[in-house]
């Protein structure tokens, strides 16, 4: 038997547990089927290794589904069922109790009440593209009741998804930069374009580098960017607005920002060996 060497971001496998699905691909001692989780709070953080010495790697929403391979000591690794990223996630943030996801925050961020009343204190704040269970689509005073038995306001969410991911992308202008952040309160390169993505019902993965290997159909050199192309570059990764201007979550001010794209591959020149531009992908469904 051939054992791969598959990347342990999207694959779940250790020395000693691995998904099951992974048998005859990798080397463990036990192989595992999952139990999924929900995640029951606005945001719960992924990290590389259990506890919080080192930088965080992506976020799970609220509602989406986790797959748990092991429970140890108050963490648990699995693998996130929506975009396949691994990692371990604090049990407490997670619930074995699963309710089908019904719709999905539409708005940039909402809260859920205890009750169809905007004067209650909120349960917690949830952000775009979090599931939730609505059991009743009847409102009252705005709301309507969640399955989990709270509130939270109906135009917040929605059923369908948008059409331009460029628009979706633009409602987080200003958004501070967060290494790992998916959400309006920190976001990175990497989160937006996903988030701008799967708002339109396109699932996109989670790490720049994997965007690029995976995603869209690279320009060539004569071609000129236009609206809603994605720009890769060494581990970083925006949206084109046109030929000239960038879209993208970063660290240089800290924000999501639109810059000239010049501009942006003259800093990132600085930072790398490599060519600043890797390549310009053409998505010809973002609009």
């Amino acid at each position: 038997m051939t054992h791969m060497d598959l990347d342990k971001r999207i694959y779940a496998y250790r020395d000693d547990i691995a998904d099951i699905n992974l048998k005859d691909k990798v080397k463990a001692t036990l192989f595992k089927e999952p139990d999924k989780y929900q995640v029951a709070i606005g945001v719960a953080p992924l990290y590389p290794e259990a506890g919080y010495s080192k930088p965080m790697v992506s976020q799970l929403l609220f509602g989406e589904y986790f797959n748990v391979f092991e429970i140890n000591d108050g963490w648990a690794w699995g693998q996130s069922i929506k975009d396949g990223y691994v990692g371990y996630c604090p049990v407490g943030n997670l619930t074995p109790d699963l309710h089908a996801a019904t719709h999905h925050v539409s708005a940039l961020s909402t809260h859920i009440y205890p009750e169809p009343n905007l004067k209650s204190m909120p349960v917690d704040k949830i952000h775009m593209m979090s599931d939730v269970a609505v059991i009743d689509e009847k409102q009252q005073n705005g709301f309507v009741p969640l399955a989990d038995g709270n509130w939270i306001y109906a135009t917040h969410i929605a059923k369908d998804y948008g059409k331009d991911a460029v628009s979706e992308a633009l409602k987080f202008l200003y958004t501070p930069y967060l290494w790992g952040g998916r959400t309006n309160a920190g976001i990175d390169c990497s989160g937006l374009v996903q988030i701008a993505f799967a708002s339109i019902g396109i699932s996109v993965p989670r790490d720049a580098d994997l965007q690029e290997a995976g995603f869209g159909n690279a320009l060539k050199e004569d071609e000129v960017p236009e609206y809603g192309d994605l720009a890769f570059f060494p581990g970083h990764v925006g949206i084109m607005l046109d030929d000239m201007h960038l879209l993208h979550a970063n660290a240089h001010h800290m924000r999501v920002s639109i810059d000239p794209l010049k501009e942006v591959i003259d800093i990132v020149s600085f930072q790398t060996d490599k060519p600043p531009l890797s390549c310009i992908k053409r998505v010809s469904f973002c609009i």
